[in-house]
């Protein structure tokens, strides 16, 4: 099995540590996974049908982390429909699917897709967008 934790998925981890909240948010929204005590509250400045910007605070484990991670470095300035499209490409993916348009930040969390139990940990900040 490939190691989970690898430099790209520590980085989007730390990308979601290291994020500034919204203090102006339009949006806010909080989801937890019960069966491990992940908590990730999102953030949105929305403007019309385009997030203008996003930011994530989270309580949970690297993969949770690195999936918000990856959010808020996938979402400034889309259309919010791009929320919904990447969240159940997303799970999708890790699901098994192949899909032609993942793109290589989320081909990062490959190592996970053979772990179907840290899923909900990669697709929780989706969840809660």
């Amino acid at each position: 099995m490939e190691q989970i934790y690898q430099d790209r998925i520590l980085a989007f981890a730390r990308a979601a540590r290291d994020a500034t909240p919204l203090e102006n948010a339009t949006h806010r929204a909080s989801v937890s996974n019960p069966t491990c005590g992940d908590r990730v509250d999102i953030s949105l400045i929305v403007e019309g049908d385009r997030i203008r910007a996003v930011s994530a605070a989270v309580r949970g484990c690297a993969l949770c982390e690195a999936g918000a991670g990856l959010l808020m470095g996938s979402l400034d300035d889309m259309p919010l429909q791009t929320l919904d499209d990447m969240r159940a490409d997303l799970t999708a993916w890790l699901g098994g699917e192949d899909k032609a348009d993942i793109n290589g930040d989320v081909a990062v969390f490959e190592p996970v897709r053979a772990i179907r139990n840290r899923h909900k940990c990669v697709t929780l900040a989706f969840e809660a967008g």
